[in-house]
Protein backbone atom coordinates (compact mmCIF):
# COMPACT_ATOMS: atom_id res chain seq x y z
CA UNK A 1 0.00 0.00 0.00
CA UNK A 2 3.19 2.02 0.86
CA UNK A 3 4.31 2.07 -3.29
CA UNK A 4 0.36 3.15 -4.34
CA UNK A 5 0.38 6.06 -1.58
CA UNK A 6 4.00 7.30 -2.59
CA UNK A 7 2.43 6.43 -6.81
CA UNK A 8 -0.90 8.66 -6.30
CA UNK A 9 1.75 11.68 -4.97
CA UNK A 10 3.61 11.91 -7.53
CA UNK A 11 0.73 11.85 -10.35
CA UNK A 12 -0.63 14.36 -8.34
CA UNK A 13 2.88 16.31 -8.30
CA UNK A 14 2.79 16.25 -12.10
CA UNK A 15 -0.92 16.96 -12.24
CA UNK A 16 0.01 19.65 -10.83
CA UNK A 17 2.53 20.08 -13.19
CA UNK A 18 0.45 20.30 -16.15
CA UNK A 19 -1.64 22.70 -14.83
CA UNK A 20 1.23 25.19 -13.71
CA UNK A 21 2.14 24.83 -17.02
CA UNK A 22 -0.99 26.58 -18.70
CA UNK A 23 -0.89 26.36 -22.36
CA UNK A 24 0.45 23.10 -23.15
CA UNK A 25 1.14 24.26 -27.19
CA UNK A 26 3.39 26.85 -26.55
CA UNK A 27 5.01 24.93 -23.18
CA UNK A 28 8.15 23.93 -25.14
CA UNK A 29 11.62 22.82 -23.70
CA UNK A 30 14.26 22.28 -26.54
CA UNK A 31 16.03 18.92 -26.55
CA UNK A 32 19.18 18.44 -28.44
CA UNK A 33 19.02 15.93 -31.56
CA UNK A 34 22.54 15.54 -33.50
CA UNK A 35 23.86 19.26 -34.31
CA UNK A 36 20.56 20.30 -33.95
CA UNK A 37 17.47 20.91 -31.30
CA UNK A 38 14.03 19.86 -31.16
CA UNK A 39 11.46 21.04 -29.33
CA UNK A 40 9.18 19.81 -27.53
CA UNK A 41 5.76 20.14 -25.60
CA UNK A 42 6.99 20.53 -21.77
CA UNK A 43 3.68 18.45 -20.75
CA UNK A 44 5.60 15.25 -21.74
CA UNK A 45 8.06 15.51 -18.54
CA UNK A 46 5.34 15.80 -15.81
CA UNK A 47 3.11 13.11 -18.40
CA UNK A 48 6.06 10.79 -18.42
CA UNK A 49 6.52 11.24 -14.70
CA UNK A 50 3.26 10.27 -13.55
CA UNK A 51 3.30 7.57 -16.64
CA UNK A 52 6.25 6.01 -14.76
CA UNK A 53 4.45 6.52 -11.59
CA UNK A 54 1.27 4.90 -12.60
CA UNK A 55 3.08 1.88 -14.17
CA UNK A 56 4.80 1.25 -10.57
CA UNK A 57 1.28 1.05 -9.40
CA UNK A 58 -0.34 -1.01 -11.96
CA UNK A 59 3.02 -3.45 -11.73
CA UNK A 60 2.12 -3.43 -7.65
CA UNK A 61 -1.23 -4.15 -7.79
CA UNK A 62 -1.45 -6.75 -10.40
CA UNK A 63 1.98 -8.39 -8.83
CA UNK A 64 -0.47 -8.50 -5.82
CA UNK A 65 -3.95 -8.79 -6.74
CA UNK A 66 -4.34 -12.16 -5.37
CA UNK A 67 -3.07 -10.93 -1.70
CA UNK A 68 -4.57 -7.72 -1.23
CA UNK A 69 -5.70 -7.76 2.63
CA UNK A 70 -8.18 -5.19 2.66
CA UNK A 71 -9.94 -4.22 -0.28
CA UNK A 72 -12.17 -1.21 1.41
CA UNK A 73 -8.91 0.37 2.44
CA UNK A 74 -7.51 0.40 -1.42
CA UNK A 75 -10.70 1.36 -3.27
CA UNK A 76 -11.01 3.88 -0.67
CA UNK A 77 -7.23 5.12 -2.12
CA UNK A 78 -7.99 4.64 -5.17
CA UNK A 79 -11.29 6.23 -5.78
CA UNK A 80 -10.06 9.44 -3.46
CA UNK A 81 -6.73 9.28 -5.40
CA UNK A 82 -8.54 9.36 -9.20
CA UNK A 83 -11.15 11.93 -8.11
CA UNK A 84 -8.44 14.56 -6.86
CA UNK A 85 -6.21 13.67 -9.53
CA UNK A 86 -9.16 15.15 -12.01
CA UNK A 87 -10.31 17.89 -9.45
CA UNK A 88 -6.75 19.05 -10.42
CA UNK A 89 -7.04 18.77 -14.39
CA UNK A 90 -9.86 20.33 -14.43
CA UNK A 91 -7.70 23.92 -13.48
CA UNK A 92 -5.97 23.06 -16.63
CA UNK A 93 -6.86 24.67 -19.48
CA UNK A 94 -7.80 22.96 -22.70
CA UNK A 95 -5.04 23.37 -25.09
CA UNK A 96 -4.09 20.00 -26.47
CA UNK A 97 -7.95 19.77 -28.29
CA UNK A 98 -10.05 22.73 -29.25
CA UNK A 99 -13.14 20.06 -30.02
CA UNK A 100 -14.65 21.75 -26.41
CA UNK A 101 -15.07 24.80 -28.23
CA UNK A 102 -17.73 23.32 -30.74
CA UNK A 103 -19.27 21.84 -27.78
CA UNK A 104 -20.26 25.08 -26.31
CA UNK A 105 -21.25 26.25 -29.84
CA UNK A 106 -23.42 23.92 -30.45
CA UNK A 107 -24.91 24.04 -26.47
CA UNK A 108 -25.34 27.42 -27.42
CA UNK A 109 -26.74 27.05 -30.47
CA UNK A 110 -29.15 25.12 -29.10
CA UNK A 111 -30.52 27.61 -26.25
CA UNK A 112 -31.09 29.90 -28.99
CA UNK A 113 -33.57 27.19 -30.86
CA UNK A 114 -30.67 26.95 -33.72
CA UNK A 115 -30.48 23.16 -34.58
CA UNK A 116 -26.45 22.83 -34.69
CA UNK A 117 -26.86 20.09 -38.01
CA UNK A 118 -28.01 23.17 -40.07
CA UNK A 119 -24.97 25.88 -39.98
CA UNK A 120 -21.79 25.67 -39.84
CA UNK A 121 -20.19 28.09 -36.94
CA UNK A 122 -18.93 30.29 -39.81
CA UNK A 123 -22.20 30.57 -41.27
CA UNK A 124 -22.95 34.50 -42.24
CA UNK A 125 -26.81 33.89 -40.94
CA UNK A 126 -25.19 33.01 -37.27
CA UNK A 127 -22.59 36.09 -37.45
CA UNK A 128 -24.70 37.94 -34.86
CA UNK A 129 -24.34 34.79 -32.33
CA UNK A 130 -20.39 35.05 -32.14
CA UNK A 131 -19.08 35.42 -28.78
CA UNK A 132 -15.85 35.13 -27.04
CA UNK A 133 -15.37 31.38 -27.91
CA UNK A 134 -16.05 31.17 -31.51
CA UNK A 135 -12.46 31.98 -32.64
CA UNK A 136 -11.48 28.82 -30.84
CA UNK A 137 -13.36 26.63 -32.60
CA UNK A 138 -12.00 24.10 -35.27
CA UNK A 139 -13.44 23.77 -38.61
CA UNK A 140 -15.86 26.56 -38.77
CA UNK A 141 -16.77 26.11 -42.14
CA UNK A 142 -18.24 22.80 -40.97
CA UNK A 143 -21.48 22.01 -39.69
CA UNK A 144 -20.93 19.39 -36.45
CA UNK A 145 -20.62 15.96 -36.34
CA UNK A 146 -21.56 15.43 -33.10
CA UNK A 147 -24.60 12.56 -32.37
CA UNK A 148 -27.65 13.72 -30.91
CA UNK A 149 -27.18 12.24 -27.32
CA UNK A 150 -23.97 14.33 -27.26
CA UNK A 151 -26.29 17.23 -28.22
CA UNK A 152 -28.48 17.20 -25.92
CA UNK A 153 -25.31 16.97 -23.02
CA UNK A 154 -23.89 20.23 -24.38
CA UNK A 155 -27.34 21.91 -24.32
CA UNK A 156 -27.70 20.65 -20.74
CA UNK A 157 -24.45 22.09 -19.43
CA UNK A 158 -24.78 24.99 -21.30
CA UNK A 159 -27.97 26.18 -20.10
CA UNK A 160 -26.19 25.89 -16.32
CA UNK A 161 -23.11 27.23 -17.46
CA UNK A 162 -21.87 28.83 -20.87
CA UNK A 163 -18.42 27.43 -20.50
CA UNK A 164 -15.89 25.44 -21.57
CA UNK A 165 -15.13 24.64 -18.24
CA UNK A 166 -18.98 23.49 -17.45
CA UNK A 167 -18.53 20.57 -20.35
CA UNK A 168 -15.21 19.81 -18.44
CA UNK A 169 -16.81 19.05 -15.52
CA UNK A 170 -19.87 17.54 -17.07
CA UNK A 171 -17.66 15.13 -18.70
CA UNK A 172 -15.55 14.35 -16.01
CA UNK A 173 -18.17 13.51 -14.05
CA UNK A 174 -19.25 10.94 -17.12
CA UNK A 175 -15.33 9.91 -16.55
CA UNK A 176 -15.82 8.68 -12.68
CA UNK A 177 -19.37 7.26 -13.70
CA UNK A 178 -17.06 4.82 -15.93
CA UNK A 179 -14.78 4.15 -13.13
CA UNK A 180 -18.24 3.19 -11.11
CA UNK A 181 -19.08 0.61 -14.07
CA UNK A 182 -15.59 -1.20 -14.86
CA UNK A 183 -15.83 -1.96 -11.10
CA UNK A 184 -19.51 -3.20 -11.53
CA UNK A 185 -18.35 -5.27 -14.47
CA UNK A 186 -15.32 -6.80 -12.36
CA UNK A 187 -17.37 -8.07 -9.76
CA UNK A 188 -19.90 -9.65 -12.15
CA UNK A 189 -17.00 -11.03 -13.53
CA UNK A 190 -15.16 -12.34 -10.53
CA UNK A 191 -12.36 -10.03 -11.26
CA UNK A 192 -10.47 -8.90 -8.21
CA UNK A 193 -11.31 -5.04 -7.99
CA UNK A 194 -8.31 -3.86 -7.44
CA UNK A 195 -7.77 -3.83 -11.48
CA UNK A 196 -10.20 -0.90 -11.75
CA UNK A 197 -6.84 0.91 -11.27
CA UNK A 198 -5.55 0.86 -14.87
CA UNK A 199 -8.45 3.08 -15.69
CA UNK A 200 -8.98 5.14 -13.17
CA UNK A 201 -5.26 6.74 -12.84
CA UNK A 202 -4.68 6.32 -16.49
CA UNK A 203 -2.81 9.66 -16.96
CA UNK A 204 -4.22 9.42 -20.60
CA UNK A 205 -7.71 9.06 -19.12
CA UNK A 206 -7.09 12.12 -16.93
CA UNK A 207 -5.39 14.64 -19.20
CA UNK A 208 -7.95 13.92 -21.87
CA UNK A 209 -10.98 13.88 -19.88
CA UNK A 210 -10.72 16.38 -17.03
CA UNK A 211 -7.95 18.40 -18.89
CA UNK A 212 -9.01 18.16 -22.41
CA UNK A 213 -12.76 17.76 -21.59
CA UNK A 214 -13.55 15.18 -24.42
CA UNK A 215 -16.73 13.86 -24.62
CA UNK A 216 -16.16 10.11 -24.99
CA UNK A 217 -16.86 9.22 -21.54
CA UNK A 218 -20.44 9.49 -22.03
CA UNK A 219 -20.49 7.32 -24.70
CA UNK A 220 -17.68 4.79 -23.64
CA UNK A 221 -19.77 4.74 -20.08
CA UNK A 222 -22.86 3.76 -21.45
CA UNK A 223 -21.21 0.98 -23.95
CA UNK A 224 -19.73 -0.47 -20.88
CA UNK A 225 -23.00 0.06 -19.12
CA UNK A 226 -24.77 -2.09 -21.98
CA UNK A 227 -22.28 -4.81 -21.92
CA UNK A 228 -22.97 -4.87 -18.16
CA UNK A 229 -26.52 -5.37 -18.55
CA UNK A 230 -25.66 -8.14 -20.71
CA UNK A 231 -23.89 -10.23 -18.15
CA UNK A 232 -27.13 -9.13 -15.75
CA UNK A 233 -29.45 -10.59 -18.29
CA UNK A 234 -31.09 -7.54 -18.97
CA UNK A 235 -32.34 -8.35 -22.77
CA UNK A 236 -34.29 -4.94 -22.99
CA UNK A 237 -31.92 -3.07 -21.12
CA UNK A 238 -28.89 -3.75 -22.64
CA UNK A 239 -29.91 -2.80 -26.29
CA UNK A 240 -31.36 0.82 -24.75
CA UNK A 241 -28.44 1.77 -23.50
CA UNK A 242 -26.38 0.25 -26.40
CA UNK A 243 -28.53 2.61 -28.64
CA UNK A 244 -28.07 5.18 -26.08
CA UNK A 245 -23.90 4.93 -26.60
CA UNK A 246 -24.40 4.91 -30.43
CA UNK A 247 -26.51 8.05 -30.25
CA UNK A 248 -23.38 9.49 -27.99
CA UNK A 249 -20.35 8.41 -30.50
CA UNK A 250 -21.60 6.11 -33.18
CA UNK A 251 -18.67 3.32 -32.59
CA UNK A 252 -21.16 1.17 -30.50
CA UNK A 253 -23.00 0.02 -33.35
CA UNK A 254 -20.57 -2.77 -33.91
CA UNK A 255 -21.21 -4.81 -31.01
CA UNK A 256 -25.26 -5.36 -32.11
CA UNK A 257 -23.74 -8.89 -33.58
CA UNK A 258 -22.35 -9.77 -30.63
CA UNK A 259 -25.36 -8.40 -28.42
CA UNK A 260 -27.39 -11.01 -30.69
CA UNK A 261 -25.28 -14.05 -30.16
CA UNK A 262 -25.45 -13.27 -26.60
CA UNK A 263 -29.00 -12.87 -25.91
CA UNK A 264 -30.17 -14.96 -29.88
CA UNK A 265 -33.40 -12.08 -29.35
CA UNK A 266 -34.38 -10.52 -32.31
CA UNK A 267 -37.01 -8.48 -30.57
CA UNK A 268 -35.25 -7.23 -27.86
CA UNK A 269 -32.81 -5.46 -30.33
CA UNK A 270 -35.66 -3.66 -32.04
CA UNK A 271 -35.04 -1.06 -29.26
CA UNK A 272 -31.92 -0.42 -30.57
CA UNK A 273 -33.54 1.50 -33.86
CA UNK A 274 -36.07 2.56 -31.74
CA UNK A 275 -33.91 4.27 -29.44
CA UNK A 276 -31.80 6.21 -32.33
CA UNK A 277 -34.95 7.38 -34.17
CA UNK A 278 -36.60 9.19 -31.23
CA UNK A 279 -33.01 10.95 -30.27
CA UNK A 280 -32.51 11.89 -33.60
CA UNK A 281 -36.46 13.19 -33.65
CA UNK A 282 -35.59 16.69 -32.30
CA UNK A 283 -32.72 17.34 -34.65
CA UNK A 284 -34.91 15.56 -38.17
CA UNK A 285 -35.93 19.62 -39.35
CA UNK A 286 -31.86 19.24 -40.53
CA UNK A 287 -32.82 16.90 -42.88
CA UNK A 288 -29.82 16.00 -45.78
CA UNK A 289 -27.60 18.15 -43.96
CA UNK A 290 -27.81 15.84 -40.52
CA UNK A 291 -25.27 13.90 -41.46
CA UNK A 292 -22.98 16.66 -43.25
CA UNK A 293 -20.21 17.28 -40.97
CA UNK A 294 -19.57 13.62 -40.65
CA UNK A 295 -19.34 12.40 -43.61
CA UNK A 296 -16.99 15.37 -44.39
CA UNK A 297 -15.02 14.13 -41.31
CA UNK A 298 -15.09 10.76 -42.29
CA UNK A 299 -13.99 11.60 -46.37
CA UNK A 300 -11.28 14.19 -45.39
CA UNK A 301 -9.50 13.38 -41.97
CA UNK A 302 -6.28 11.72 -41.43
CA UNK A 303 -3.72 11.91 -38.22
CA UNK A 304 -1.23 9.75 -36.87
CA UNK A 305 -2.46 6.23 -38.41
CA UNK A 306 -0.17 3.54 -38.30
CA UNK A 307 -1.76 0.52 -40.59
CA UNK A 308 -3.29 2.80 -42.54
CA UNK A 309 -0.39 4.65 -43.70
CA UNK A 310 1.55 1.16 -44.65
CA UNK A 311 -1.89 -0.02 -46.97
CA UNK A 312 -1.50 3.72 -48.58
CA UNK A 313 1.64 3.36 -49.39
CA UNK A 314 1.39 0.08 -50.87
CA UNK A 315 -2.05 0.93 -52.83
CA UNK A 316 -1.71 4.57 -53.38
CA UNK A 317 -5.03 4.96 -52.85
CA UNK A 318 -6.58 6.79 -50.06
CA UNK A 319 -9.90 4.82 -51.55
CA UNK A 320 -8.80 1.73 -51.95
CA UNK A 321 -6.69 1.95 -48.64
CA UNK A 322 -10.23 2.71 -46.95
CA UNK A 323 -11.91 -0.40 -48.89
CA UNK A 324 -8.97 -2.97 -47.25
CA UNK A 325 -9.33 -1.52 -43.77
CA UNK A 326 -13.32 -1.81 -44.08
CA UNK A 327 -12.77 -5.45 -45.16
CA UNK A 328 -10.49 -6.24 -42.78
CA UNK A 329 -13.21 -5.12 -39.76
CA UNK A 330 -16.00 -6.57 -41.19
CA UNK A 331 -14.00 -9.64 -41.44
CA UNK A 332 -12.92 -9.33 -37.19
CA UNK A 333 -16.37 -8.73 -36.60
CA UNK A 334 -17.82 -12.09 -38.53
CA UNK A 335 -14.61 -13.88 -36.78
CA UNK A 336 -15.69 -12.33 -33.10
CA UNK A 337 -18.92 -13.38 -33.99
CA UNK A 338 -18.76 -17.64 -34.54
CA UNK A 339 -16.47 -17.40 -31.64
CA UNK A 340 -17.80 -17.59 -28.18
CA UNK A 341 -20.04 -15.27 -27.61
CA UNK A 342 -18.12 -13.30 -24.80
CA UNK A 343 -19.42 -9.69 -25.80
CA UNK A 344 -17.37 -7.91 -23.44
CA UNK A 345 -14.41 -9.57 -25.25
CA UNK A 346 -15.88 -9.15 -28.46
CA UNK A 347 -15.86 -4.65 -27.36
CA UNK A 348 -12.20 -5.26 -26.64
CA UNK A 349 -11.04 -6.76 -29.75
CA UNK A 350 -13.22 -4.78 -32.26
CA UNK A 351 -11.90 -1.16 -30.41
CA UNK A 352 -8.58 -2.63 -30.71
CA UNK A 353 -8.86 -3.30 -34.36
CA UNK A 354 -10.45 -0.07 -35.09
CA UNK A 355 -7.61 1.97 -33.10
CA UNK A 356 -5.48 -0.07 -35.37
CA UNK A 357 -6.87 -0.05 -38.44
CA UNK A 358 -8.45 3.69 -38.06
CA UNK A 359 -7.04 6.58 -40.65
CA UNK A 360 -7.60 8.94 -37.72
CA UNK A 361 -5.54 7.91 -34.27
CA UNK A 362 -6.22 10.49 -31.97
CA UNK A 363 -4.76 10.06 -28.56
CA UNK A 364 -8.54 10.54 -26.89
CA UNK A 365 -9.83 7.48 -28.65
CA UNK A 366 -7.81 5.38 -26.15
CA UNK A 367 -10.27 6.16 -23.96
CA UNK A 368 -11.98 3.35 -25.57
CA UNK A 369 -9.92 0.51 -25.06
CA UNK A 370 -8.54 1.47 -21.73
CA UNK A 371 -11.48 0.63 -19.37
CA UNK A 372 -11.45 -2.90 -20.95
CA UNK A 373 -7.87 -3.67 -20.08
CA UNK A 374 -9.09 -3.42 -16.24
CA UNK A 375 -11.03 -7.19 -17.65
CA UNK A 376 -7.94 -8.21 -20.25
CA UNK A 377 -5.08 -6.10 -19.14
CA UNK A 378 -2.69 -5.75 -22.18
CA UNK A 379 0.71 -4.59 -21.71
CA UNK A 380 1.03 -3.37 -25.13
CA UNK A 381 -1.88 -1.18 -25.14
CA UNK A 382 -1.41 0.33 -21.63
CA UNK A 383 2.13 1.23 -23.06
CA UNK A 384 0.40 3.07 -26.10
CA UNK A 385 -1.61 4.89 -23.56
CA UNK A 386 1.56 6.67 -22.45
CA UNK A 387 3.32 6.78 -26.34
CA UNK A 388 0.52 8.09 -28.11
CA UNK A 389 1.01 11.54 -26.10
CA UNK A 390 3.80 11.99 -28.78
CA UNK A 391 1.37 12.62 -31.19
CA UNK A 392 0.76 16.08 -29.64
CA UNK A 393 4.00 17.23 -31.01
CA UNK A 394 2.38 18.48 -34.21
CA UNK A 395 0.78 21.30 -31.99
CA UNK A 396 4.05 22.93 -31.49
CA UNK A 397 4.83 23.36 -35.03
CA UNK A 398 1.67 24.57 -35.54
CA UNK A 399 1.09 27.26 -32.35
CA UNK A 400 4.34 28.91 -33.90
CA UNK A 401 3.61 28.75 -37.50
CA UNK A 402 -0.28 27.86 -38.30
CA UNK A 403 0.98 25.01 -40.14
CA UNK A 404 -0.21 21.32 -39.27
CA UNK A 405 3.06 18.99 -40.29
CA UNK A 406 3.16 15.42 -38.84
CA UNK A 407 6.68 13.82 -38.49
CA UNK A 408 7.45 10.59 -39.24
CA UNK A 409 9.42 9.90 -36.20
CA UNK A 410 6.71 10.60 -33.98
CA UNK A 411 4.72 7.75 -35.42
CA UNK A 412 7.59 5.28 -34.88
CA UNK A 413 7.99 6.34 -31.29
CA UNK A 414 4.43 5.53 -30.69
CA UNK A 415 4.20 2.41 -33.24
CA UNK A 416 7.18 0.34 -33.09
CA UNK A 417 7.42 -0.53 -29.69
CA UNK A 418 3.78 -0.92 -29.46
CA UNK A 419 3.53 -3.52 -32.41
CA UNK A 420 7.09 -5.38 -31.26
CA UNK A 421 5.10 -5.82 -27.38
CA UNK A 422 1.70 -6.97 -29.12
CA UNK A 423 3.43 -9.23 -31.10
CA UNK A 424 5.96 -10.24 -28.96
CA UNK A 425 3.39 -11.09 -26.18
CA UNK A 426 1.29 -12.71 -29.05
CA UNK A 427 3.52 -14.99 -29.69
CA UNK A 428 4.91 -15.74 -26.52
CA UNK A 429 1.43 -16.72 -25.22
CA UNK A 430 0.38 -19.09 -28.13
CA UNK A 431 3.56 -20.38 -27.31
CA UNK A 432 2.77 -21.08 -23.85
CA UNK A 433 0.08 -22.95 -24.64
CA UNK A 434 1.30 -25.12 -27.39
CA UNK A 435 4.68 -26.09 -24.60
CA UNK A 436 4.74 -29.39 -23.65
CA UNK A 437 4.91 -30.37 -19.81
CA UNK A 438 7.84 -31.04 -18.48
CA UNK A 439 6.08 -33.96 -17.04
CA UNK A 440 4.25 -35.33 -20.05
CA UNK A 441 7.49 -36.33 -21.51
Amino acid sequence: MTALVLAACLIEIACLGIVRIGDLRTGVVAVAAGNSQIEVPMFWIPYAAAFLAYAVAVYETRSKETQQSDPARFLVLMLSAAILFRITLLFSPPTLSDDIYRYVWDGRMQQMGINPYVHAPDSPALASFRDIFHASINNRHISTIYPPLTQMAFWLTDRIWHSPYAMKIFFTLCDIGVVGVVLGMLRRRGLPLTRALIYAWNPLVLVEAAGSGHSDPLAVGLMLAALLALLHGHPVGAPILLALSFTAKFFSVVLLPAFYRHTHRIRSLLWFPVVIVLCYLPYADAGDRLFHGLLVYGDKWRFNDSVFTVLLYMTGSLEYSKAVIGVVFVSVMAFRFFQQPDAVKTAYVLVGAYLILTPTFQPWYMLWIVPLLCVFPNRAWLLLSGLCMASYHVLVLFAQTGLWKENEWIRLVQFVPFYALLIGDAIWKYAARRRVPYHAV
